[in-house]
């Protein structure tokens, strides 16, 4: 999971940001316009510029101008944007072969990309990657990579033939290392980790509509795909994903039966039975809350074993206030197995977390500042007294409301 994230210069993030220390739930608070949706936006954005490359990025967040810092001036020095991470725990992680084991326990990957300028291209200034890995004898190797506009550096003490292989590898200013991980196993494995993002902001009119079976299915952002992922957990019912979709849905809506999916012409839609009604009620005819929340439990269990992240905005939206505890056990349960970071405004969900699990943000002098509950100052003492979500709403936390 990521156990350190570094933004700088993206968005309203400044030069000079403390890095920000996660744990495998992860809920963010603050004010309208704080920055805690750019927080989000710079994990979409670094996917984005992995997964195909640092112009597309830019280009799918509508220009230089909406990733960049817009009130920092650069004329002294350049403030490239800078997006750094450390991952630990993935216990895949492990790269066997003919007499050689080893795990991989962390790496530390940081990016810096030039975007002050209009009509250019968005450009890879540098790109370090630091792997540590230990093999079944306890003995630790590291492998790094340095990425600058002229060359590439690799360091592998335990296959140093790959060091030669560096200087020959050709510099493609707007793609990144870790996109292109052909060449190392490493970079696969951060490729990899990365590919299994999975963002969502579920909007319940998306949400209702009916989709075609596909072959790779999947839920998208704003709950696309609904009906097909439906279908499709339907047909592997033996692996009980859809039996906890539903018991989910029972212990959370009021006469909550089961529901099904049917056909509808070339397409799929799904129906919801509901106790004491004879026939089935359809898509349109189903509460928001309830498309809501029916899509955020597709989101954890069918995508529990695909992602590496779930990155979930606002799941309280739609929702009454009662559901708070049945959400947030739900995710809990969900981050036992993947890392979950979520946004928030709903002061009961701090109430069942812990301070190293809230992120605060504020906004300083127009630049987003970010910190955990648990570096408040006599957090320990206000909680003998108050529940969190008591002393976010107060004010006594920062990042309010």
């Amino acid at each position: 999971m990521i156990t350190e994230l570094r933004i700088e210069n993206f968005k309203s993030f400044g030069t000079g940001t403390d890095a920000l220390h996660l744990k495998p739930l992860n809920f963010i608070v603050g004010a309208n316009a704080s920055g805690k949706t750019n927080l989000v936006s710079a994990l979409r954005f670094l996917k984005l510029a992995v997964m195909h490359n640092v112009e597309y990025a830019v280009n799918e967040f509508e220009g230089p101008a909406e990733v960049r810092n817009k009130i920092q001036r650069q004329r002294d020095e350049p403030k490239p944007v800078r997006i750094g991470l450390r991952i630990e725990g993935q216990d895949k992680w492990g790269m066997v072969g003919e007499g050689y084991h080893w795990d991989i326990r962390s790496m530390d990957y940081t990016v810096e990309i030039d975007v002050r300028s209009e009509g250019l291209d968005a450009e890879v200034i540098s790109e370090h990657l630091l792997v540590k890995q230990v093999n079944r004898a306890g003995k630790e190797h590291l492998f790094e990579l340095k990425r600058s506009k002229t060359e590439i550096v690799i360091r592998d003490e335990a296959n140093p033939a790959l060091e030669q292989v560096a200087p020959r590898l050709p510099i493609d200013p707007t793609r990144l290392m870790a996109g292109a991980p052909f060449f190392a196993v490493q970079l696969m494995f951060l490729r990899n980790y990365i590919e299994g993002w999975s963002f969502f902001n579920i909007r319940p009119d998306v949400a209702r509509r009916s989709y075609k079976d596909s072959p790779d299915q999947s839920l998208g952002e704003y709950g696309e795909q609904l009906a097909a992922v439906l279908h499709r957990l339907e047909k592997q019912n033996g692996k009980g994903s859809i039996a906890r979709i539903v018991e989910g849905l029972r212990g959370a809506v009021p006469g909550f039966k089961g529901i099904r999916t049917v056909p509808l012409g070339a397409e799929r839609s799904f129906e919801v039975l509901e106790d004491r009604l004879k026939g089935s009620l359809s898509p349109g005819s189903v509460s928001d809350g309830t498309v809501r929340l029916l899509a955020l439990l597709v989101a954890a269990h069918w995508h529990d074993h695909k992602s590496t992240l779930l990155v979930i905005e606002e799941p309280e939206t739609g929702l009454h206030p009662h559901l708070s505890k049945h959400v947030m056990e739900l995710l809990r349960t969900v981050s036992e197995h993947r890392q979950v970071i979520a946004t928030t405004h709903n002061p009961a969900f701090l109430d069942e977390l812990e301070p190293d699990e809230v992120i605060l943000c504020d906004k300083l002098a127009g630049y987003t500042i970010v910190r955990t509950a648990s570096a408040v100052e006599d957090i320990d003492t206000f909680r003998k007294t108050f529940r969190l979500g008591e002393l976010w709403y107060q004010g006594a936390l920062g990042g309010t409301l």
